[in-house]
């Protein structure tokens, strides 16, 4: 192992700990917060002493994990780090396959079936997200003058669980589409040598580096849910509850004022 990796995975592991160690701060000032108020209503529990109390002893390795974050960009510990060029399925499938006069019934199979696996996980991810939205545009589950860490435990079991199951979802439809993109791949190979031998005439496409149709529909997807979610939230009178919240914690939880 050379000196630049064993530079990264000490600081993964600095990482990791810092994380570790401020999610255990924020824990315990929480219950201790919580086991106090619930002794002494009227007493102010989450104080700027309390948090320094607790995030004091995490400082020093913070200052010393950033203290070799900037000794390594100096001293230019990860330059040898090359990383491999990441291969791209689709941009090698839709080469070969562009090169190819006549396809065969196999690539003409793949091609249906990578069609069929996109719209069956993006479908499955659309049922996944209907319970969601129907949650969340729901004005009873979001009262002004709930408590806070009940609604976020509420929402939390209401949208996560599906939230996985489609983005789970996604993610194996896509490793299905890659693993047929490969098939084709490799029939389109051995199509082409076919037509090389037969004498057809090859058409050799230019050159594509990224798959502009797929990101922008990604993108389009995601922002008309962005904004479907925005409006529900607006109508469903959302907005002035995380407002008040928002005052609420800034005020109460982190000390301010």
């Amino acid at each position: 192992m050379t000196k630049s990796r064993i530079f990264m995975v000490i600081q993964s592991i600095l990482c990791i700990l810092i994380v570790i160690l401020l999610a255990n701060a924020a824990i315990g000032i929480f219950l201790e917060g919580t086991a106090w108020k619930a002794e002494h209503p009227l007493d102010w529990i989450y104080t700027r002493e309390k948090i320094a109390d607790r995030v004091a002893p995490i400082i020093p390795l913070i200052l010393f994990a950033f203290g070799m974050t900037v000794s390594g960009i100096l001293l230019e510990v990860t330059k040898d780090l090359k990383q491999p060029p990441v291969k791209d399925n689709e941009v090698t499938r839709d080469l070969m396959v562009a090169r190819v006069a006549n396809p065969s019934e196999g690539m003409k199979r793949e091609a249906a079936l990578q069609k069929k696996i996109q719209i069956g996980g993006w479908g499955l991810f659309a049922l996944c997200m209907i319970p969601i939205l129907l949650y969340c545009t729901k004005a009873d589950h979001f009262p002004g003058n709930a408590d806070l860490e009940k609604v976020i435990g509420a929402l939390v079991l209401h949208v996560v669980p599906w939230a996985v199951i489609g983005i789970g979802c996604l993610m194996v439809s896509t490793v299905l589409q890659e693993k047929s993109m490969i098939r084709e791949t490799e029939q389109a190979s051995a199509r082409i040598k076919e037509e090389k031998a037969a004498g057809t005439r090859v058409q050799v496409p230019a050159a594509k580096t990224v798959n502009e149709k797929a990101l922008n529909i990604f993108r389009v997807v995601f922002l008309i849910a962005a904004v479907a979610f925005i409006i529900a939230g607006v109508f469903n009178g959302g907005a002035s509850a995380v407002l008040s919240k928002a005052i609420n914690i800034c005020t109460e939880c982190v000390g301010l004022g």
